[in-house]
């Protein structure tokens, strides 16, 4: 297994965007929807210059610490103590979001073209391939990503062509949603979208040129949120009124709209064939991250073992029995406030008393 491998400005944009991509597929856009309703074109306008701000801080902080992720800046901030805190919550937070990926579209594959079929069968497709990719080592995940990410870029961008007829702004209207403390004061909560930053934690040992991580960062940070306020432009002209009966995907269903002439109809079973290897790259991605983060906390050297061992508790979670209530609560509560409180409190805050830190010592050795 070849984990060693350096990531090129290009291979990581596509790493980033794979996981906006997939936040894309399971209905993320419909949850800001539903939280405020046609205020969310201006919502994610505001949430979006918050979050660029939010990431140009953190490509200043992480300046002090070339080649250095969050788990390797918690130890210089707080020793072994704060680094195996750190290792263990993001374990737990790849681990939840891979749960809920991975459930979430087996199910919706299973209710759409398998109803038939055992989920296991639709499981192990997941887990079999997760386990090769991670054997295999980074570069065959990144390469399959920068493959995959174009193509179902297009078909993002298809979906939104598909509803230009019944495209109209009074369907937007009102523009500022429920009320303005909906748009502005709870809709803050709508920046769990921007779950992307998360990765930007663990970017930059990764990256071939450390440089480049400014880079890399603001241009995925930029695309992710154009795909994001496509998406839901898109979902806002054909469920202009939200409510609390949550469609069963709405990309999906906008991708059934796609019609390229007389011959070419119903495209949506190639789109979800392309989202399905999407997925497979995403998990496959988080997993590794799982790994590199036990490795980093254990002795264990054989990642293999690791593999083996994160991929076999989630298939095991995965084969109980499927509570779809409990599924969206995870998915539009639990989700939306580990990612807030995590990516843009804790995290933020240990850069931050790092970076003091950092300068307090730099400050002490240049007296002697």
């Amino acid at each position: 297994m070849s984990n060693n491998y350096k990531l090129k400005k290009y291979e990581a944009i596509c790493l980033i965007l794979i996981i906006m991509v997939n936040k894309l597929i399971l209905n993320v856009p419909y949850y800001i929807i539903n939280l405020v309703g046609t205020g969310a074109i201006i919502n994610l306008i505001y949430i979006g210059i918050i979050g660029l701000i939010f990431v140009l801080c953190i490509n200043y902080l992480f300046q002090k610490f070339p080649n250095s992720d969050i788990i390797d800046i918690s130890e210089f901030l707080g020793g072994k103590f704060l680094k195996i805190v750190m290792g263990i919550i993001f374990i737990g937070v790849f681990f939840a979001v891979s749960y809920i990926t991975l459930t979430g579209f087996a199910n919706m594959i299973k209710t759409i073209y398998f109803v038939s079929s055992p989920l296991i069968f639709v499981l192990l497709f997941f887990m079999i391939g997760i386990i090769v990719a991670n054997f295999i080592g980074l570069k065959s995940i990144v390469r399959t990503t920068c493959f995959v990410v174009p193509f179902t870029l297009i078909s993002i961008i298809l979906a939104l062509f598909a509803v230009y007829q019944d495209f109209s702004f009074d369907k937007f209207s009102p523009f500022f949603g429920y009320n303005m403390q909906t748009t502005f004061l709870n809709g803050l909560l709508n920046i769990f979208s921007l779950y992307i930053i998360t990765y930007y934690y663990f970017l930059m040992p990764l990256l071939k040129d450390s440089f480049s991580f400014k880079k890399v960062t603001t241009i995925s940070y930029i695309i992710s949120w154009l795909l994001l306020f496509v998406t839901v432009i898109s979902i806002l002209t054909i469920f202009p009124i939200t409510n609390d009966t949550e469609p069963l995907n709405s990309l999906y269903l906008l991708s059934r709209k796609i019609e390229l002439g007389d011959f070419l109809q119903r495209l949506d079973a190639a789109f979800v064939l392309l989202w399905l290897i999407s997925i497979f790259c995403y998990l496959s991605v988080s997993i590794f991250m799982m790994n590199r983060i036990i490795k980093k906390l254990t002795n264990i050297s054989d990642e293999k073992i690791i593999s083996l061992s994160t991929t076999s508790i989630l298939f095991g979670l995965c084969l109980l029995p499927f509570n779809i209530a409990i599924s969206r609560f995870m998915e539009n509560t639990v989700y939306r406030y580990m990612i807030i409180v995590l990516t843009f409190i804790v995290c933020f805050i240990i850069l931050v008393l790092a970076n003091l830190k950092f300068k307090f010592k730099k400050g002490s050795s240049q007296k002697r």
